[in-house]
């Protein structure tokens, strides 16, 4: 070996003395002369040991990384900010052997340094919620924020990590640590213009030592003041670089917190930083989310968007309840689907035309393809570029609107009805039964002929006036209803009973059939047989001679409007006839007052008969086909629910 080489191999073996003083392995010697082949072997073999050694740790700690990521990436679509600090700094304890490891995150709204402190004393793992101010000094752990770098305390009992309230779950454990290091975990660079920066910078008091250093003397106070201005500028700044921080520690018996693992804690926060970020972001989102969700759904206009192809992208509460398709059946189809030919066409020429409509009636039709009559609103959807990429449709059912106005129109109509009755029917009454006493005595002095029945036809006359002021009194001014409990086919034998003349003379039968165990229900007796009565007298004068009106009583159907009467159901009485049936356009108008087809009628039977049932706490309604008969069906509950006793 020639003295060239001998010296290089001498300086190298200086150098391996100094790598293993480095690496805390000092106390084992270094082969100083290149001839003594025995030592040099055991240094080179040392040597190799000891890069196998790091290689090995470096390969541990690598994976330990990568698994720390995957577990926090993993964390960032199903948890909140302190699941996702608590699940961290276990990890960190059981993966990495941490004592004491802490992740705390700004609460900017709130001003502090929040998250999780998980501590391994005991052989046990306790995780403890801390929450520290950031506005002042709140010990080393706000001042590594705030200074913008890694701190590491050596001795903590001269350096206060953390000001925490009394009886914190954290004050023992804090008090007996041995060392501290915590690293700021750094948000991703964003692209931001100079003069923002330099606008920020003027008063940014990250990284600036004065932050920690009081002034002497009575200027302290005023530092303090500008301190703590300058800590919620930079709180509320959206250039803040800082995401929060993390860190670990051991208590005081244990060997202190050294370089390697300081810098273990640097890649570690490096590895956590964009994970953090990415959930504060994803659960940002999801905020925004649900508030845009709520909007919709708190909206009392229905709200459908639709893509340029017309599919749906939105559709909100409003719009599922008006049109009853659910969120899900809509989503991605035609909006032809869902609104019928109008809605399709007012959409089409949104998308394709530009033609925005405001408040157009229109007819769009639900899923069992009822029309709803609508107010309906469409815009463009555009983008920040203002370019078009579908259309919002708005609308709102008119029917409660016109039911309310109808409704308003007949309250004015029987307001009006009562003030007439109440001023002119007993000035009507009064001279209709002198007439009627005076036409009365003429006709018992004419014997049999025309002028008998002349006086016969004015006296029948008479007697439909006297009904008309009585139907007028009955509207006006009804009577309280007298409940008591019997079976509802005792009122309809007798209102069959006091048609029997009638029913005779237009040659029409009537068939009761009363189904088993019917419950007898609480009713008013005589106003139930006028109802009978009248829907009775109505399906003779629809049938034909020799027909049969069939009348039925059982218990209302639960599946059936029966549930709208109330949990313990209700009996139902169907008054059916073979005529000719009543039209489309007269169904939706036969309960109104004096609405009638037939001569000489006043149109109030059946609106009487409504109001009646109405009052029990029942339904009254009709069924009708031209040219195969009429159904009236009446419902009233077991369970008296209304009426006045």
């Amino acid at each position: 070996m020639t003295i060239e080489q001998v010296d290089a191999l001498r300086a190298l073996l200086r150098r391996a003395d100094e790598v293993r003083g480095l690496a805390g392995r000092a106390e084992v010697a270094t082969a100083e002369d290149p001839d003594e082949v025995a030592a040099l072997l055991r240094t080179v073999s040392d040597l190799v040991e000891e890069h196998e050694r790091i290689h090995r740790r470096l390969l541990e700690t690598n994976v330990q990384l990568v698994s720390l990521r995957e577990v926090a990436s993993g964390m960032v679509s199903s948890l909140d900010a302190g699941e996702t600090t608590r699940t961290v700094t276990r990890y960190l304890h059981r993966a990495f052997g941490f004592e004491d490891a802490f992740l705390l995150l700004i609460d900017a709204e709130a001003r502090t340094l929040a998250g999780t402190w998980t501590h391994g004393g005991d052989g046990r793992e306790h995780s403890h919620r801390l929450e520290l101010p950031l506005i002042g000094d709140s010990g080393a752990i706000t001042r590594a924020l705030w200074l913008n770098r890694t701190v590491h305390l050596r001795d903590p009992r001269h350096h206060p990590v953390a000001v925490l309230p009394d009886g914190h779950a954290l004050q023992a454990t804090l008090g007996g640590l041995g060392s501290l290091a915590c690293v700021p975990l750094q948000r991703s660079p964003s692209p931001t213009s100079a003069e923002s920066r330099a606008r920020c910078g003027a008063r940014c008091v990250l990284g600036d030592a004065a932050v920690v250093v009081p002034p002497p003397g009575p200027a302290a106070e005023a530092w303090a003041s500008e301190r703590e201005e300058r800590q919620r500028r930079c709180l509320g700044c959206d250039l803040m670089p800082i995401l929060g921080v993390i860190g670990m520690a051991r208590p005081a018996e244990a060997p202190p917190l050294n370089g390697g693992d300081v810098a273990l804690l640097e890649s570690i926060a490096l590895s956590v930083a964009p994970v953090v970020e990415n959930a504060g972001l994803t659960q940002e989102l999801r905020r925004s989310e649900r508030f845009r969700l709520h909007i919709l759904d708190s909206m009392a206009s229905a709200l459908v968007a639709v893509n340029m192809q017309g599919e749906v992208l939105t559709f909100n509460r409003a719009a599922q309840e008006l049109l009853g398709f659910s969120e899900a059946e809509a989503h991605g189809q035609p909006a032809g689907l869902l609104f019928g030919e109008e809605g399709e066409a007012a959409l089409r020429a949104t998308l394709e035309q530009g033609r925005e409509c405001l408040r157009r009636e229109i007819l769009l039709r639900t899923r069992e393809g009822e029309p709803v009559p609508v107010s309906l609103t469409t815009s463009l959807l555009r983008n920040e570029r203002r370019g078009v990429y579908g259309a919002i449709a708005t609308f709102m059912g008119l029917t409660p609107l016109r039911r309310a106005e109808e409704h308003a129109r007949r309250q004015d109509r029987l307001a009006a009805l009562g003030r007439f009755t109440s001023s002119v029917a007993h000035e009507i009454r009064n001279p209709l039964t002198g007439i009627a006493a005076g036409v009365q005595y003429l006709a018992r002095t004419l014997d049999e002929g025309s002028q008998r029945e002349n006086l016969d036809f004015i006296l029948s006359e008479i007697r439909r006036l006297d009904r008309i002021v009585q139907d007028l009194f009955d509207i006006t001014h009804p009577r309280g209803l007298q409940l008591r409990v019997a079976p509802l086919a005792d009122a309809l034998r007798r209102a069959a009973q006091s048609l029997e003349a009638y029913l005779a003379e237009r040659r029409v039968g009537v068939e009761l059939a009363v189904a088993p165990r019917t419950p007898p229900v609480p009713h008013d007796a005589d106003q139930l047989q006028q109802v009978f009565i009248n829907l009775i007298k109505n399906a003779a004068e629809a049938s034909p001679a020799g027909a049969v009106v069939r009348v039925a009583v059982a218990v209302a159907p639960p599946a059936g409007r029966g549930a709208a009467l109330g949990q313990g159901g209700g009996v139902l009485v169907r008054v059916e006839d073979l005529g000719s049936g009543i039209s489309l356009e007269h169904l939706k108008t036969v309960f109104e007052p004096f609405f009638t087809t037939r001569q000489g009628g006043t149109g109030l039977g059946l609106y009487i008969c409504h109001d009646i049932v109405k009052r029990h706490g029942g339904l009254l309604t009709v069924h009708s086909e031209l040219g195969r008969g009429t159904t009236f069906s009446v419902e009233l509950p077991i369970e008296s629910n209304g009426g006045t006793p």
